[in-house]
């Protein structure tokens, strides 16, 4: 009787500290991105293992001790139990069987299947360990006091100092890290989410529209010619200017305009276009997308004027900009299809408008051509060359080989760009 219920104690001690492993891993790996979706669908069990992961040290440290109590305490019985009943031999092979059980079934088993199964494990044990935690917490606090002193006395800074950009990094490796296997749908979901991350740090002045391509109206013209204008014009909202197209005055809605047009029953010339404009929203050059995307939601506008430090007008930055960088080029039954910003080519190369922003440029071929001082492909050019260079020639800058197409006046309007080796030298 005593040989069935010393076994049978053993085997209870080693799946206890086997189960006891297994909490640990699991607790340490379960995903928090998962477990904050399951508590907002009210699974208790998930809102516990949260509160055990944000009491990291306390959980895993009463784990810790929980196990090498019952780890501490096998070979303790089985001594005691072999020194009346066994031989030194039978001793010796009872403390080795006893020892090959507790590496396979108190450690690599319970590890494996929390590995496995790390958030079903997870969410299993956390009640348990709960209380666990609880009713070893005086013992804990005395243990952790003795660790905090001992780190501090060997210098160890123990506070948080994970920052906002390591975060932002484990969740860009997250996202890499979704298998795609060359599915185009799920390298643009990809590409998608890694946009959104990068909203915080793109300026809008590398979204915008440059204020020589933006559509605007001179106020003082004659009311049928505001509405020509805005009958040919394919925005749904028109800055007015006066005395020089840089001095904005207000933003017209070409809704606004043709709603007083039905009101005044055809008679156009009873409109007054000064009281049907908007007052202009400038915005500094040095905003970010995100801080925009928000202002934009926050204020209920779709469209912005940027301004440099000195009051100058740059361009605007409308909500669909904001989006484009998010999704990509969005193009409408407005958009001239023949007008592309970029052409790849069978080689790999590819032919950009000078206008094209480098970080279009960048996203749809995985290059790394680099966007700091530059928003167009260029601006890049002339900054790195500090000279507007001729059609017919080629420099190789950044490991990219680029080959002037075509300037008009000082503007470079057409560039070809191939990725080349890192030890071929500028033409």
């Amino acid at each position: 009787m005593a040989y069935v219920i010393f076994t049978v104690g053993v085997l209870f001690l080693i799946c206890l500290a086997g189960f006891i492993a297994g909490a640990e891993t699991a607790i340490t790996g379960a995903s928090k991105a998962h477990l904050y979706h399951l508590a907002k669908k009210k699974d208790p069990r998930a809102k516990k293992v949260i509160e055990l992961k944000e009491k990291m040290t306390t959980s895993i440290g009463t784990i810790l001790v929980l196990n090498q109590m019952v780890v501490y305490l096998i070979p303790i019985v089985s001594t005691l139990f072999a020194i009346k009943y066994f031989s030194p031999v039978e001793t010796a092979v009872m403390q080795t069987v006893i020892a090959v059980l507790l590496m396979t079934y108190a450690e690599i088993f319970p590890k494996m299947v929390a590995i496995n199964f790390t958030m079903e494990y997870a969410l299993f044990v956390a009640p348990f360990v709960k209380v666990i935690v609880f009713c070893m917490r005086p013992l804990i606090n005395i243990l952790e006091f003795c660790a905090r002193i001992s780190m501090k006395l060997l210098r160890v800074d123990i506070e948080n100092n994970r920052s906002s950009e390591d975060a932002d990094e484990e969740l860009r490796g997250a996202i890499e890290m979704r298998p795609s296997e060359g599915d185009e749908d799920e390298e643009q979901k990809k590409i998608m989410l890694k946009s959104i991350l990068d909203l915080e740090a793109i300026r809008v002045t590398q979204a915008m529209i440059h204020r020589k391509n933006m559509s605007t109206i001179d106020s003082s013209l004659p009311v049928n010619k505001i509405a020509e204008e805005l009958m040919n014009c394919q925005f749904s909202r028109v800055p007015m200017w006066k005395d020089n197209p840089e001095n904005i005055i207000g933003v017209l809605k070409t809704k606004t305009f043709f709603r007083a047009l039905q009101l005044a029953n055809g008679h156009i010339e009873n409109i007054k276009i000064n009281s049907l404009i908007s007052p202009p929203w400038f915005i500094p050059e040095t905003t970010h997308l995100l801080e925009q995307l928000q202002n934009f939601r926050k204020k209920r506008e779709h469209f912005a004027l940027v301004v440099d430090e000195y009051g100058d007008l740059m361009g605007c930055i409308t909500l669909e900009d904001i989006l484009e960088e998010i999704v990509g080029d969005v193009r409408d039954e407005y958009d001239d299809s023949d007008d592309e910003e970029m052409k790849i080519l069978a080689d790999g190369s590819v032919i950009a408008n000078g206008s094209t922003p480098v970080r279009d440029i960048n996203r749809e071929l995985d290059w790394n051509i680099p966007e700091e001082d530059a928003a167009t492909i260029a601006g890049y050019i002339m900054s790195e060359l500090r000279k507007i260079p001729d059609a017919g020639q080629t420099y190789v800058l950044s490991n990219y080989r680029m080959e002037i197409l075509r300037r008009q006046r000082n503007q470079i309007v057409s560039v070809k760009i191939t990725q080349i080796a890192v030890n071929e030298e500028s033409v």
